[in-house]
């Protein structure tokens, strides 16, 4: 009598390569997830140093920082003479602050502050435009002065309660500088090696609004990819992917550090 033979049949194999690859997309999904919040988390740790870190500057120096030229910086601010900033945007100057340039993604942090440039030098101002109820003449801070960066979300209408899911609305202005992350798709980041990432897709408004040189921006709770959507009013079509991560000086919070250290009034 002939001996069974042993082994899988082809059948067999392909039931058990079908569960192995469930199995394993079935944990590398929360994987990803996990070391997403990992980074998440680490790049609001840099963000909260960095913030730390310009009040720190202010306090020493009686100013703000401008920003360091991209897409390849030097990590020190680019300044022309004394009253006016290169550029209102670009790479934080992290070596003048002393801490990270970038992300946990390993992309430049992006900074924007209210400050004079070349194109505008009647603001001799780096911290904040003067808001001309008590001009002061210099290029130092005084108390009656303002930011011109204002943050956007979306969401329920604040003021009336209105359950309005993609509703804009505001929720700082008069900011005297922010810092910003472009997430894990890292859309319109500049890398660490000075290579320009892809531009969002043309519907991701709200990350354009971040990487367009005004003085509005957007922060909203982070959004995963959907098809189709749209960064609008419209409650029929979903919300586009949004990781983009930020923080920001508050113009109260600065003037208490610089009235308790004695550099105000």
């Amino acid at each position: 009598m002939r001996g069974r033979r042993s082994g899988f049949t082809l059948i067999e194999l392909a039931m058990v390569i079908f569960i192995v690859g469930s199995l394993l997309g079935a944990a590398i999904t929360p994987l990803r997830v996990q070391l997403e919040s990992r980074a998440r988390k680490q790049t609001s740790e840099r963000l909260a140093l960095a913030v730390s870190a310009l009040y720190g500057f202010a306090l020493t120096h009686r100013r703000l920082p401008c920003p360091d030229r991209l897409p390849r910086g030097d990590g020190r601010e680019d300044r022309l003479g004394d009253d006016a900033c290169e550029f209102s945007e670009g790479g934080l100057p992290y070596i003048d602050l002393g801490v990270r340039s970038d992300d946990a993604w390993g992309r430049r942090l992006r900074y924007r502050v209210s400050a004079a440039t070349a194109a505008d030098t009647a603001q001799a101002n780096f911290a904040a435009v003067d808001d001309g109820i008590c001009a002061h003449g210099d290029s130092d801070f005084d108390l009656c002065e303002r930011g011109t960066i204002e943050v956007l979300s979306r969401g329920d209408d604040p003021k009336t309660g209105v359950i309005e899911g993609k509703f804009s609305y505001e929720i700082a202005d008069q900011l005297p500088a922010i810092v910003i992350s472009h997430g894990a798709n890292g859309y319109g980041g500049i890398a660490t090696n000075g290579r320009q990432l892809p531009m969002p897709p043309a519907s991701h408004l709200d990350e354009w609004e971040n990487i367009d040189g005004d003085n509005r921006l957007v922060l909203r709770i982070y959004a995963d990819a959907q098809t189709p959507c749209a960064d609008d009013a419209n409650e029929a079509t979903a919300l586009c992917q949004f990781d983009d991560l930020a923080m920001w000086l508050s113009p109260t919070i600065l003037n208490h550090y610089m009235v308790t250290s004695g550099q105000l009034p």
